[in-house]
């Protein structure tokens, strides 16, 4: 397990370099329609954040529940998020998640943190939690990102969500 504090990685070592990198993040396109937005608060946990949650959010057993596919879409920003801040140089891309639905999701806030749990040449591994409006953990997940050495295409879109790098 990663020590309690340690930042990601020396390129995003401060809260000012995570928050410049989120507002970045948060203007892009998939941002904006998933209704999401990262909000770093600590150095060594990656935090995100739908709130208001919408209609469209929602629906998860015909019920005002926050939908299964939303609360995943939210493991894989974070888990995901977590793999590439360890190793920004690289390409990542989470491999595997393994949710567990603990109870539903409701309110109008849903936040979701993830934090490092290993990280290697290859694979990262990391888990998450989900927190409804009220703060209690409504699901769990652990996750895998693969990351590989390369260059980036020249797509100053990718440019500006991997902040410059």
């Amino acid at each position: 397990m990663s020590p309690e504090g340690q930042p990601f990685s020396e390129t995003y070592a401060t809260l000012e370099a995570l928050r410049v990198l989120a507002d970045a993040w948060n203007a892009s396109p998939p941002m904006q329609r998933l209704g999401a937005r990262l909000d770093f608060e600590r150095v060594d946990r990656v935090r995100a954040v739908i709130d208001p949650v919408e209609p469209f959010h929602r629906g998860g057993m015909g019920t005002d529940a926050v939908n299964g596919v939303v609360l995943a879409g939210l493991f894989d920003l974070a888990i995901g998020t977590v793999g590439w801040l360890t190793r920004p140089d690289t390409r990542s891309a989470t491999v595997n998640l393994a949710m567990t639905f603990l109870r539903p999701t409701r309110g109008d806030r849903v936040t979701v943190e993830a934090r490092l749990l290993r990280s290697g040449t290859n694979l990262t591994f990391a888990s998450a939690e989900i927190f409804d409006a009220e703060g209690k953990v409504t699901a769990r997940c652990d996750g895998t990102v693969a990351v590989a050495m390369g260059h980036y295409g020249t797509d100053d879109f990718f440019a500006g969500m991997r902040g410059g790098l």
